[in-house]
């Protein structure tokens, strides 16, 4: 099990720590950097921010707009809502809020390094052209309330604010896994939007909560890397205040993580950045297209089109749903030592389960999803199982090296994904419902506001159920069959597999 795995490892390395730092002088002049000592000095090149906290307090009912809970009593989450609190309680789980502050720095191209090219081997340096900047920014905090239940995997998410809302998508699809293997969950407000608002208005943290967030200063996303570096040095080398809440939580590896938009950062970030920071273990990069990020604003700092993964550095993973799978095409990269690409058919970029969570924050008045009406109703395939999955997956193989298992793509030919009878995508990793279907479920097709076009659709069969299966037993079984075999691939969590299999049963299909 991997929770008993980590606390090995955590336990091996608590053990280190005493003779390391009585020797480290001697070793860095007596022999050659090892890679463990070159990560330890790059990382000690990021400066380690001021953090205060856990924040408390906030604004009255009498808050600009939106307005605040109508009791006057602020959720520190601008993300879950008092809805979500009591899933996080069941699961003993707390969060809490913290600042973090100091002086980011952008970068640029090194002009003495090989020219940046579609290879994803990108050398940086801090940028000569634009002045570091201070800044004030917040991070959310998951944790488990024990410290024994905490499995020793940090992950950090890029908070995406593509909707104008600091929003956490991968929190929303692999919380389940979070909570019951004992991961904690760090979201970071890595960019402008997220602290000074953007469109819709007023959704920004210092407009939303002006007595809260109004300290918050950010400089722009030319420094946004940075923050997100600065961001993991606090939480792994915490000096003063300490996010995670004490050194009882031993840290034995670090994820980051961003979904869409953010990870478009993520690219950036994982070519350009963690060869200088070297603060993650690994990466999980949900959504992403084919080119990355700007590495700052202006002339000069767009990144090679078809941008790969490096592949000489940390583990990292690669998720692409359906939607996301013509527009990654031409940045598809074959599985190696480092890297893996997963791409789940008929899934979608944001899905009725993802979607749902987020909703659940009207229920206190505080920044959402924005409404959209959609021609088609939302995608409901359960990819969430499969993040599941790639979150644990990763883990296994930053702790002890096992590497997750390959799967292959989505069929696409001349830029159009390949379909069955039924309208369901072919290749990829098969969800029991694309295989064994009661619904066509699609990553695209879907119409109407803006953001509709990422929900995907769900069509009905275009044949009667009664002609696919015999009778309720025929396609169970059938069913059973399905998600067995995607568990045995490792592609499903057994808890996963069980709630589906049990779904199954107690449907009325046909």
């Amino acid at each position: 099990m991997l929770l008993n795995a980590l606390r090995a490892r955590a336990r091996r390395r608590l053990k280190a720590l005493t003779p390391i730092a009585t020797v480290l002088l001697a070793l860095v002049f007596a022999v050659p950097l090892t890679a463990g000592i070159t990560a330890t000095a790059a990382s000690a090149a990021v400066p380690n921010p001021t953090v205060t906290g856990p924040i408390t307090g906030g604004c009255s009912p009498s808050c600009p707009s939106p307005p605040g809970p109508a009791s006057g009593i602020h959720i520190p989450d601008a993300l879950g809502g008092n809805s979500n609190l009591p899933e996080l309680a069941s699961a003993g789980y707390i969060e809490e809020e913290y600042f973090f502050e100091g002086t980011a720095t952008a970068f640029e191209r090194d002009p003495d390094a090989p020219a940046w090219d579609s290879t994803g081997q990108w050398t940086a340096r801090p940028s000569t052209t634009i002045a570091p900047a201070a800044y004030k920014t917040r991070m959310l905090v998951r944790r488990p309330t024990d410290p024994a239940k905490f499995n020793g995997v940090v992950v950090v998410e890029w908070l995406n604010v593509t909707a104008g809302v600091d929003l956490a998508p991968d929190y929303g699809y692999f919380r389940q896994e979070v909570l019951r293997d004992g991961f904690i969950w760090v979201g970071v407000t890595a960019q402008a939007v997220g602290v000074n608002g953007g469109f819709p208005p007023g959704f920004g943290l210092k407009s939303y909560d002006p007595v809260r967030y109004g300290s918050l200063v950010h400089p722009g996303d030319s420094y946004s890397y940075d923050i997100f570096s600065q961001a993991a040095q606090a939480i792994l080398n915490p000096v003063g205040v300490n996010p995670l809440g004490s050194s009882d939580y031993v840290i034995t590896a670090m994820i980051g993580d961003g979904e869409s938009q953010s990870a478009g950062r993520m690219v950036t970030y994982f070519d350009a950045i963690q060869p200088l920071a070297q603060l993650f273990d690994g990466f999980l990069v949900h959504s992403r297209g084919a080119t990355g990020a700007a590495l700052f604003a202006g002339a000069g700092g767009a990144v090679p089109s078809n941008s790969k993964m490096r592949t000489d550095q940390v583990p990292v993973l690669v998720f692409e749903t359906e939607t996301d799978t013509v527009g990654h095409f031409n940045a598809r990269q074959p599985d190696g030592p480092t890297y893996r690409l997963w791409e789940p058919a008929g899934t979608a970029h944001a899905d009725l389960y993802d979607f749902t969570y987020f909703n659940l924050n009207k229920a206190t008045q505080e920044p959402f999803y924005p409404d959209q009406a959609c021609t088609f109703p939302q995608n409901s395939a359960n990819q969430h199982y499969v993040m599941n999955a790639a979150l644990l997956r990763l883990s296994q193989w930053i702790i002890d090296g096992t590497p997750p298992p390959s799967a292959p793509p989505i069929t696409v030919v001349g830029g159009v994904i390949q379909r069955d009878a039924f309208g369901i995508a072919l290749g990829g990793i098969r969800l029991p419902e694309m295989d064994v279907p009661t619904q066509t479920q699609q990553g695209v097709g879907n119409t109407g506001s803006p953001f509709c076009i990422l929900f995907g659709r769900v069509l009905p069969l275009p044949v009667p159920l009664s002609s696919v299966y015999r009778d309720h037993g025929n396609y169970v079984s059938e069913f059973v069959r399905a998600t067995n075999d995607l568990e045995k691939a490792g592609f499903l969590l057994d808890p996963d597999a069980e709630e589906a299999k049990t779904q199954a049963a107690e449907s009325g299909v046909p």
